[in-house]
C-alpha cells in the first residue's frame, strides 16, 4: 500500500526532519535486514534490540524514508530518504497499519482460536487463491505490530485479505480489532492458551470475542467447546450470520464422516452443510485437524470455488512445518507438531496418537513443557500425563522440561521407575535415546510437541530428518 510523505506525517503527526526526493511509500519494514526499495522503515523499540541502531542499514538497503523517536547518527554526506521523528514509533505503525486497513477495499476475514489459526489461515488463502486476488498475513504475524505491519503491505485493491489475529493479555483483541475491523471471523477453537496473562477458558472467550466489531457480519464458532454457546447465543441475538462447526452433528457444519488410509496415510472425510454431505481427501492423519479447515472450505464454497477445486487443493495441500507436517522413516512414521502447545492441542495430539494404538501401532509421545501457563502449569502438565496412562494407553512418553519433570517424580514415580515415562535434559538425549530405540522397529509412529521456547523440532534425530522419504 503506498503513503505519501504528507499522508505519513498527518497519520501518524511526525514532523519531517529531512525532506527526500520520492513522492511516495511502498508500504512499511520493521527489520532493516529485510527491507524492499520503496519502503518506510519503522524504527521500533524491542526487549532485545532497538530498531534506531539500524536505520542507515535500512537506508543502504533500499528504504525511501524511515520513522523514528530520536534522529540517527547517519553517514557523513548521506542524503537518504525522509526522516520523519514522532513520539512513538509503535503508535506511528499501528496508526500506518489502520489507516491501511480502512482504505483496504475487499473483504477482510480475521482468524483466531487457541489452536489452528495458522493452518486455517493457510488453508484459505489457497482456496480463495484459485479465483481471487488474497493477501495474507505472512508467518505468525499475529500481534498488533505484525498486523499493522502486514496491512501496510498489502494492496489496497486486494479482493480479500485474511489476517490471523493472536493475544496472550488483556486488552490486546481489542487493539486488534480496531485496527483490522473485520467482516468476516474465524474462531478455530477455545481452550486453555496463554493462561498466564488470561486465567481461565472462560477469558480465553471474552477476550478474543472482542475481535467482532460492528463491521462484522459473518462469525464463524467452533461449537464443540461448550465455552463458546454463550457468545453463539449473544452474536446471534445481535443480528449476525452465525455458523457452528465442529465434529459434533449438533453443529450446522460438521465432520460426517472421516478415515485414515493406511499405508497411504490419507483421510477420505466428508462435510455437512444444510442436509449435503462433501467428500474430499487430505493428506491429514486425524481428524481433530481437520475441524480448523471447515470454515475455509465452507467460505470457499460459497465463494464460489467448485468442489474439484477444493479436492485439488487439498489432495495437494502439505501441512506446514511444526503444525502436524509428517515424514516416514524406514518402518515409521514421525509427526512434528513441535510449533507450539497448550492443553487443548495436547488433548488433541494424544487423542490422535491413541487412535494408531488401536490400529496395532506403537506409539510414542514426545512433549515438551507448556509455557505461558502462569499458576496453572502444574495442573496442565498434570493433565497431559493422567491422559497418557489412561487407556487406550500409549507406548511410552518422552518429557523434556522441569514442568513435566516436577510433575511425574511427585505424581507418576511407578510410571518414571518403569520406564513409560523417561524424562531427559537435552533435545540430543532424546535424539540418541530415540534413534536408538527404533533401529529395527516397523509399524510406529513419534509425535513431538511442545511450546515454541521448548524447540522440540531439534529433538527429531538427525538421521531421521536426513533420511526421510
Amino acid at each position: 500500500m503506498k503513503f505519501t510523505p504528507g499522508e505519513v506525517r498527518e497519520v501518524t503527526e511526525a514532523c519531517i526532519v529531512r525532506e527526500g526526493e520520492h513522492p511516495f511509500f511502498d508500504g512499511v519494514a520493521i527489520d532493516s535486514r529485510f527491507c524492499r526499495e520503496g519502503q518506510l522503515f519503522v524504527a521500533l523499540r524491542g526487549a532485545k534490540t532497538d530498531g534506531h541502531f539500524f536505520v542507515s542499514q535500512a537506508f543502504e538497503n533500499g528504504v525511501w524514508g524511515a520513522l523514528v523517536e530520536k534522529i540517527p547518527l547517519l553517514p557523513l554526506g548521506s542524503k537518504n530518504g525522509t526522516l520523519f521523528r514522532v513520539e512513538s514509533t509503535l503508535a506511528a505503525l499501528k496508526s500506518l497499519g489502520k489507516t491501511a486497513s480502512q482504505r483496504f477495499q475487499g473483504e477482510k476475514i480475521a482468524i483466531t482460536g487457541t489452536v489452528g489459526k495458522t493452518t486455517c489461515k493457510h488453508i484459505l488463502g489457497a482456496l480463495l487463491k484459485r479465483n481471487f486476488s488474497v493477501e495474507i498475513t505472512p508467518q505468525s504475524f499475529n500481534t498488533a505490530i505484525g498486523v499493522s505491519c502486514a496491512l501496510a503491505n498489502f494492496s489496497e485493491h486486494s479482493q480479500a485479505a485474511i489476517v490471523e489475529a493472536g493475544i496472550s493479555r488483556t486488552g490486546e483483541m481489542e487493539e486488534l480489532a480496531e485496527i483490522i475491523e473485520p467482516g468476516t471471523v474465524i474462531f478455530t477453537a477455545f481452550g486453555e492458551g496463554h493462561l498466564e496473562g488470561l486465567e481461565s477458558v472462560e477469558k480465553v472467550v471474552e477476550e478474543k470475542s472482542k475481535l467482532v466489531t460492528s463491521q462484522t457480519h459473518c462469525v464463524y464458532l467452533n461449537g464443540d467447546s461448550p465455552q463458546a454457546m454463550p457468545l453463539f447465543k449473544l452474536l446471534r441475538q445481535e443480528g449476525r450470520r452465525v455458523i457452528s462447526f465442529g465434529i459434533q452433528p449438533s453443529n450446522q457444519l460438521f465432520l460426517s464422516r472421516f478415515a485414515l488410509r493406511l499405508p497411504q496415510w490419507q483421510a477420505d472425510f466428508s462435510i455437512r452443510w444444510e442436509d449435503r454431505d462433501f467428500f474430499f481427501t487430505a493428506p491429514v492423519l486425524f481428524e481433530d485437524e481437520l475441524v480448523s479447515f471447515l470454515p475455509a472450505l465452507h467460505l470457499a464454497l460459497e465463494w464460489g470455488a467448485s468442489t474439484k477445486v477444493v479436492q485439488e487443493v487439498l489432495y495437494n495441500w502439505k501441512p506446514l512445518p511444526g503444525r502436524g507436517n509428517y515424514f516416514f522413516y524406514r518402518g515409521g512414521v514421525v509427526i512434528d507438531d513441535s510449533y507450539n502447545a497448550n492443553p487443548l492441542s495436547y488433548r488433541k495430539a494424544l487423542k490422535s496418537l491413541k487412535t494408531l494404538v488401536r490400529q496395532g501401532f506403537e506409539a510414542w509421545l514426545v512433549a515438551g513443557d507448556m509455557l505461558e501457563m502462569g499458576n496453572f502449569a502444574p495442573q496442565a502438565h498434570r493433565f497431559v500425563l493422567r491422559e497418557a496412562v489412561t487407556p487406550p494407553i500409549l507406548s511410552g512418553v518422552v518429557l523434556f522440561g522441569p514442568c513435566f519433570r516436577e510433575v511425574a517424580e511427585r505424581e507418576f514415580p511407578k510410571e518414571l521407575a518403569d520406564g513409560f515415562f523417561r524424562w531427559f535434559s537435552s533435545h540430543r538425549e532424546i535424539q540418541r535415546f530415540l534413534a536408538k530405540r527404533f533401529s529395527t522397529c516397523s509399524r510406529w509412529v513419534v509425535l513431538f510437541k511442545g511450546s515454541r521456547g521448548m524447540g522440540m523440532e531439534n529433538a527429531i534425530p538427525e538421521e531421521w530428518r536426513e533420511g526421510h522419504d
